[in-house]
């Protein structure tokens, strides 16, 4: 039987911060943007315990905080300590998966021996802690699924293992991929509890859900065959994407366009950066009602030019903006290998081109070489 970890790290964005400020300890505390149209990223549980969730607009999070500590965070250090947590685990298993900036699934089941894999997490959980000051929770179980639902219950601090029967009477809303769409249509239908949908055969949840269905068939059973993928294993990004709130709502071209420029030279960046290349270019922004939206073209061939990436989000933008947005942004997908996209006749010329302002814009930031069209990027813009 397999034995996996997920190993979730506790507020992480605010005990990092905690650690560099001790002044924060104790207090309700907000990590999020520069702006009140901010979104919060992390909190205390002191600001949790008042209401203020991820994803609350600033606002309504220091409105319910009002003595809350707010501050913009730091990325650089949050990356600095993943690394070093991701040692500690790979101190321990070389299989391990970093699931994003605060998470990892670990494999230990060609390393646990004859132990018992509660001794082997507490070992990992003191070890993160002496090496970073950080505390983590620990979720074990014999698949991914089950690991990340555990370490959910494990918080703040904790270690708690799970099994397939353990989650029967979990509310359906703990499944992975049921967000609220999906959650509601099963509270019309009277579904409430993980057990009562596993009343529903493979064939009716497919009818009710199509091929998304099938897999909560297995999850709501607690089966989970995929593999924990070493991160250097792991595959190319399924997209690579920019957005920009703004400091105030905008609708004319000239205010917004300026920053999809912008935008869509860091993704055209990233993407030469990685390799790689994309055939779709997605539109996405957010209206005054926070209500998000987006629009897709499929390109004729791959490409990781920024100026090809932009005249396809300005064509989608000038088509689907017809109200004021507080959001703008540009994704690039359907992701192939750079070197195997078919070259434009000045691809060469234009390739040298990009490698060296790559370079200028890595030392010495984005802002350093730019195109005319991002010019107007206007100050009150937020990032």
């Amino acid at each position: 039987m397999r034995v996996i970890f997920h190993i979730d790290m506790d507020t992480y964005f605010v005990s990092v911060e905690r650690l560099s400020f001790p002044w924060l300890r104790g207090r309700p505390v907000i990590v999020g943007g520069r702006t009140l149209r901010s979104v919060v990223a992390s909190c205390s549980y002191e600001a949790r315990e008042l209401g203020v969730r991820s994803g609350m607009p600033i606002v309504d999070a220091m409105r319910l905080a009002p003595g809350a500590a707010v501050i913009s965070g730091s990325h650089g250090s949050y990356s600095s300590y993943t690394r070093r947590i991701l040692e500690v685990l790979l101190s321990h298993s070389p299989i391990v998966d970093p699931a994003s900036i605060d998470e990892a699934f670990i494999d230990v089941s060609g390393v646990i021996g004859g132990g018992e894999p509660r001794e082997l997490a507490g070992r990992i959980q003191r070890d993160i802690l002496d090496t970073t000051g950080l505390w983590a929770s620990i979720g074990m179980a014999e698949n991914r699924f089950l690991a990340k639902m555990a370490s959910r219950r494990a918080k703040p601090r904790g270690i708690t293992g799970l099994g397939p029967d353990d989650i029967a009477d979990f509310p359906v809303g703990s499944i992975w991929g049921v967000g609220p769409a999906t959650r509601r249509r099963f509270l019309s239908l009277g579904i409430e509890r993980i057990s009562q949908l596993r009343g529903f055969t493979r064939q009716q949840l497919k009818a009710l859900l199509g091929k998304h269905g099938e897999s909560l068939y297995l999850l709501c059973r607690g089966i989970d065959d995929s593999p924990v993928v070493p991160g250097d294993l792991s595959p190319d990004p399924l997209s690579i994407s920019n957005e920009h709130t703004f400091g105030t709502d905008v609708l004319e071209p000239e205010e917004y366009l300026p920053v999809l420029a912008m935008m869509s030279q860091k993704v055209a960046r990233r993407a030469r950066d990685g390799g790689l290349a994309g055939s779709t270019v997605t539109l996405r922004y957010r209206l005054s009602n926070l209500q998000r939206r987006s629009r897709s073209r499929t390109l004729p061939c791959q490409t990781d030019s920024a100026r090809v990436i932009y005249t396809a989000a300005r064509d989608l933008a000038r088509e689907a903006v017809t109200s004021r947005i507080r959001l703008i942004g540009v994704c690039l997908s359907a992701l192939t290998d750079g070197a195997d996209r078919q070259m434009d006749i000045f691809g060469r010329r234009n390739g040298l081109v990009d490698c060296v302002v790559d370079l200028i814009r890595r030392r010495y930031g984005e802002g350093s070489v730019t195109c005319g069209r991002t010019l107007a990027h206007t100050p009150r813009a937020a990032v």
